[in-house]
């Protein structure tokens, strides 16, 4: 072997060691059983896991879910000096955005000049004209879309899920795929969640005894109110005082249950007491005092004066301004409890930034021997009495229910809170089962075509057949490689570009075969012609794969999710099938025609 075949052959041994080390893991990992795999320690597991190639939602089973953002209530967080007409401007929005597919935007602009609103006086800070003012509110929801995006990457990166598909749909939507993901309720309440902590003071007893009083009079006032209105036409007093129109039902006090030195709540009763705080007299009462009520973030057991257990939600009367924002938290921890009666229990431990330290330091300094709430999207996890002022911004959530819990909460505080709320208009969960038999028959499809492609090949080119078929398996193997050392995620479509591969690498050998049978025809020597087909094919070739490789780049540029899977494979699959052609195959060619002087050429 002289030293320029020797060259080659070290090249080509090179590259392909280099893809059975890379689709190693992968082939390792696919053989391990479950037992086995639960025997690995924990870095072999998550070395093997970081570096085999990444099943798709199609063939690993997992979540598809579709974020909504809510934009009218970015328009509400972003206007000033609201007033009732603002109101019935939003609401009117709101009705129309959900019931119509129009643009939010062009709706903003329809509602605002058919109602006259002044855009100006709730939105000054956005320009002085409507036009302007509405080109900002744009910017700020693409860049509220934007930072959504980016905050549930790290939460789901935290959460573990490898490789997410997470890409904005439309003007006001978010599409999530999560492989291998099979507690729906989780990944719901991961993405969903606002994740806005608030610490916010609890009123005193006297305050709060005050206020149950003024609603209890409100609602009392507004019940008789009713019951006259429905019984002016009673005949007797019975009909008056019946048990259907008892007051006392309709009271919030009657309502509340002591617990400790806390206020509780039936869980029977939490539908009714809610309808008492949504009527618009008591918000107005609420508002006028600066206050507001709150649940726990979960339901207690509590044991009645019959001794029978009742679910009750502990309910808070907080100061209606957050002393404290989520937006100071640096870091949050999973930590288990070390002492009191929640020894053992999971905690969440958050750092502050030296702003949140210092502001911490002042609000517990101020309001010693009174309780802070700890509020988490609205319900309330925990409510302390502030003992000493406390420096260094370390605080602790506690009352959670499960590590899992506790996860949760420390991923999304991390994360950041989002900065408009969300709602899920469209979920579906892939069974692993069915990711199992698409991974099935996608290997199988690709097995019998391949078997197919080399039995027709080795049939109609003969001694030759067995180069190309020998290529064509090199190709897929470092195909795989490729892909593996790319950590890339392979789905159905990404199954269908190997497929495609296959009869890529198959058509650049017979362009080669066929050109060298014209050069035989001749009356060449096997050597020249050899030499004459590649030289004359290759251009041939590489137009035509160029093209392809323009078209998986523009899929790539502009397509998402398992549309980029298949650019992948398809850009790659060219690449490595015109290695394993031109190359491979010609060092073979010559490889055999340098050991001896052939005349005849078995093609």
């Amino acid at each position: 072997m002289n030293n320029k075949l020797r060259t080659r052959l070290l090249l080509i041994l090179f590259i392909f060691g280099l893809g059975i080390y890379s689709l190693w893991p992968t082939i390792k990992y696919q053989l391990l059983s479950d037992t086995e795999k639960n025997n690995l320690s924990k870095d072999e597991v998550e070395y093997l896991e970081k570096n085999t190639i990444k099943q798709g939602l199609d063939l690993k089973g997992g979540i598809y879910i579709v974020l909504e953002v809510d934009l009218p209530q970015l328009v509400n967080n972003l206007a000033k000096n609201k007033d009732k007409k603002f109101d019935i401007f939003l609401n009117d929005l709101k009705d129309g955005y959900t019931n119509n597919s129009v643009d939010f935007f062009e709706l903003f602009d329809s509602k605002a000049t058919n109602q006259d609103l002044k855009l100006p006086r709730y939105f000054i800070t956005y320009g002085k004209t409507k036009d302007q003012i509405i080109e900002q509110l744009q910017f700020e929801a693409n860049d509220s879309i934007n930072r959504i995006i980016e905050i549930i990457q790290n939460r789901v990166d935290q959460f573990g899920v490898s490789e997410p598909t997470i890409q904005k749909q439309g003007n006001d939507r978010v599409m999530i795929e999560l492989a291998g993901i099979q507690d729906s309720e989780r990944a719901r309440g991961l993405l969903q969640s606002t994740a806005l902590l608030e610490l916010m003071i609890v009123k005193d007893v006297e305050s709060t005894n005050t206020i149950i009083r003024q609603i209890d009079n409100l609602s009392s006032s507004e019940n008789q109110i009713g019951i006259k209105s429905q019984n002016d036409n009673a005949t007797n007093v019975g009909d008056l005082f019946s048990s259907d129109n008892e007051v006392n039902d309709l009271q919030f006090s009657s309502l509340l249950l002591g617990i400790g030195s806390d206020l509780a709540v039936d869980e029977e009763n939490l539908e009714q007491l809610n309808s008492i705080l949504s009527q618009d007299n008591v918000k107005q009462l609420l508002e006028a005092t600066g206050s507001n009520f709150l649940f726990s973030n979960s339901s207690k057991t509590f044991l009645n004066d019959f001794g029978e257990e009742e679910e009750v939600y502990i309910i808070y009367h907080l100061a209606n301004n957050a002393e404290l924002t989520g937006g100071v938290i640096e870091n949050a921890q999973v930590r288990l409890s070390q002492s009191g009666v929640t020894a053992g229990q999971p905690i969440v431990q958050m750092e502050m930034s030296s702003t949140g330290s210092r502001e911490w330091a002042r609000i517990t300094g101020a309001n010693i021997k009174k309780r802070i709430a700890i509020v988490l999207d609205k319900k309330v996890h925990m409510a302390p009495v502030i003992n000493s002022q406390i420096f260094g911004g370390a605080t602790v959530i506690e009352g959670l229910d499960s590590v899992e819990e506790a996860e949760d909460i420390a991923i999304v505080l991390r994360a950041g809170a989002l900065p408009v709320p969300v709602t899920i208009i469209d979920q579906k969960i892939v069974g692993p089962s069915l990711g199992a038999d698409s991974v099935r028959q996608g290997t199988s499809s690709i097995l019998i075509g391949l078997v197919l492609v080399i039995l027709f090949i080795i049939f109609y080119y003969r001694m030759s057949g067995f180069i190309a078929s020998f290529s064509l398996i090199w190709t897929l193997i470092l195909l795989l490689g490729i892909l593996a050392l790319l950590q890339a995620t392979l789905t159905l479509p990404g199954i269908a570009g190997l497929i495609l591969t296959v009869g890529m690498s198959i058509d650049a050998n017979v362009i080669i075969f066929e050109r060298i049978r014209e050069e035989l025809r001749k009356g060449k020597t096997v050597r020249s012609a050899i030499d004459a087909g590649y030289q004359r094919a290759i251009t041939t070739i590489v137009d035509a794969n160029l093209t392809t490789g323009i078209a998986a780049g523009i899929l790539y540029q502009y397509g998402t999710g398992p549309i980029k899977g298949f650019a992948t494979v398809l850009f790659w699959g060219i690449v490595v099938s015109m290695f394993t052609a031109i190359i491979v195959t010609r060092f073979l060619f010559d490889f055999t025609t340098s050991r001896k002087n052939l005349e005849k050429l078995s093609i």
